[in-house]
């Protein structure tokens, strides 16, 4: 399917009106509103309209069932992109299930105070474990050598 929207052909243009019932339809099925979709269908319909011309070999179905797939996929699409979105969040809002508990009760400079303390132990505990794992195996063989020669 194009990507880009050029200019109808008075035979596309026709088609496009003909069937433009088919827009209206999908929104009022779907359940979508038409202020906030119709930009959304309108645009992949015409390229729909525009793809069924260029390709014969989507003859073999019914227009409107092209245009309907093609449409629901525009919605997927943008509703896809959509939740890609960063979500604005209120640090007043009450969280839901707390009794009116907001974000700002529980992001506090001392919650980010304590994360950072956090963070500088687990370094340590970290930093602990890769020195004791470095240390050389035979760092004890004064030890053990001196059991070995005792036994023998």
């Amino acid at each position: 399917m194009p990507t880009k929207l050029s200019p109808l052909t008075e035979a596309e243009q026709a088609a496009a009106e003909q069937h433009l019932n088919l827009v209206f339809r999908f929104l009022q099925v779907q359940q979508l509103p038409t202020d906030e979709w119709f930009d959304v269908v309108i645009f992949r319909y015409l390229l729909t309209v525009k793809n069924w011309f260029s390709r014969p070999d989507l003859h073999q179905y019914q227009f409107s069932t092209i245009a309907w797939r093609a449409m629901r996929s525009a919605v997927g699409h943008e509703r896809d992109k959509q939740n890609r979105r960063i979500k604005t969040v209120s640090l007043d809002a009450p969280l839901p299930g707390t009794d009116g508990l907001t974000l700002g009760d529980v992001v506090t400079t001392d919650q980010q105070v304590y994360n950072a303390y956090r963070r500088e132990v687990c370094r340590c505990e970290q930093y602990t474990r890769q020195k004791e794992n470095a240390a050389p195996s035979g760092a004890n063989t004064g030890d053990s050598k001196t059991k070995n020669t005792r036994s023998v």
